[in-house]
């Protein structure tokens, strides 16, 4: 006991600062100082703060007898307690990068069952595409892929085939060689090669260098038909099987699909869509089991309707992380919240109705299903994210 009178003034002398492994500490911006760890045994002024929020804090209470000490002046406060790694803040939509995916086969110039306009589905999907594109020239970048990309009489079913030619690259502001693209366009490729195309999109995608979230947009009137340069005969199980797997593998490279139906018979072609709208991450989500969960366009207001939801859906309910979250992959350790109430929107992995990142490196947050159409109805703006820390997850 001879040393404890030499301890207690090096007590007193030391800071006290609990928190996170590696918190720093931050800069206080104004008003009352952190509570204080120590104080002396008059109380005469707290040290560094241990509980206080990033800008105010009490004044602490002496370590041995007296009053406690009154708040720290304007400095340096421990990045401690609760509030820990906690960075509260409005993010700001983001565009994407779409890569339009534009069947342009000869069933294309088809009159859709039960229309009472006489337009052919080409004639109502180009000025729906071309009112879209113009409609969000400022918020994505458009490019465009078709398919089948050639058709002469003497080919046979599918010979039109597949390369890795483009038809508009990705870029900002691109409406008008998107439209001048797409009105020059016939649809006149024979066969449905669904599979090659959307592998081919997806490889021009991850040659992308910026840091937009990427998308591919399918827009194709039924079912997939080729094998290679091969057509398959009905039901084309094994073409819708390859276009399946291809979509799957897209979004695996983290490229999600929209699907477009463009006036379908709903026959086979609503089973063979539905299961690429699912493969591609993008499905409707619907309690009905007869609902289509591809996005089902049957006339010109219907398609455009449509792919507004899509654009849409993407302009608003898409949010950057710049700088990414401290913890990586860790839904418990960013949250997303909505209104003034602050309501914690759900994480999601299935990406259905709920929050997910778009990636592997957390560049950016997606919200999904009846959470996005609430944002949508709110405002962006409402919008709210939390950023934990290690040891401290998101309330």
């Amino acid at each position: 006991m001879k040393n404890v009178s030499a301890l207690i003034p090096l007590l007193v002398a030391l800071p006290v600062a609990i928190g996170c492994a590696g918190a720093k500490p931050v800069q206080s911006a104004a008003g009352e100082g952190g509570s204080g760890a120590t104080g002396t045994g008059t109380g005469t002024g707290g040290a560094t703060g241990t509980g206080g929020s990033h800008v105010t804090g009490s004044g602490g209470g002496g370590l041995l007898t007296g009053s406690g000490g009154g708040g720290g002046d304007v400095g340096p406060v421990s990045d401690a307690g609760n509030n820990c790694g906690l960075q509260q803040f409005a993010p700001t939509p983001k565009a994407a990068d779409i890569m339009m995916v534009l069947d342009r086969s000869g069933s294309m110039i088809d009159v859709p069952k039960g229309s009472t306009t006489g337009l052919t589905k080409w004639q109502i999907v180009v000025p729906s595409l071309e009112k879209v594109v113009s409609a969000t020239d400022s918020s994505i970048s458009w490019g465009m892929k078709s398919f089948p990309e050639a058709y002469t009489d003497s080919m046979n079913d599918c010979g039109g085939g597949v390369t890795s030619a483009i038809d508009v690259n990705v870029a900002m502001m691109n409406a008008t060689p998107m439209n001048t693209a797409i009105t020059a366009m016939q649809p006149l490729g024979k066969g449905t090669p669904t599979a090659d195309a959307i592998t081919q999109a997806a490889a021009y995608l991850a040659k992308l260098t910026d840091s937009n979230p990427k998308y591919l947009l399918l827009a194709t009137d039924g079912e997939p038909t080729c094998i290679g340069t091969s057509k398959e005969s009905s039901p084309y199980t094994v073409s819708t099987a390859n276009a399946v797997a291809a979509v799957g593998k897209a979004l695996g490279a983290g490229f999600p699909t929209f699907v477009v139906g463009i006036a379908t018979d709903k026959d086979s072609s609503n089973t063979n869509l539905d299961e690429l709208a699912a493969a591609g991450g993008e499905q409707i989500p619907s309690a009905n089991p007869l609902a289509s969960h591809y996005y089902v366009a049957d006339d010109a207001d219907a398609l455009v309707s449509e792919l507004q939801a899509i654009t849409g859906q993407i302009s608003t309910c898409l949010f950057p992380l710049n700088p990414p979250p401290p913890v990586l992959n860790d839904d418990t350790k960013l949250g997303v919240y909505l209104g003034a109430g602050m309501t914690k929107i759900p994480y999601d992995s299935s990406r259905t109705n709920g929050w997910a990142y778009t990636d592997v490196n957390d560049t950016a947050v997606e919200v999904f299903g009846d959470w996005c159409n609430q944002i949508e109805a709110a405002g962006a703006g409402n919008v709210q994210i939390i950023f934990g820390c290690p040891m401290i997850n998101v309330p």
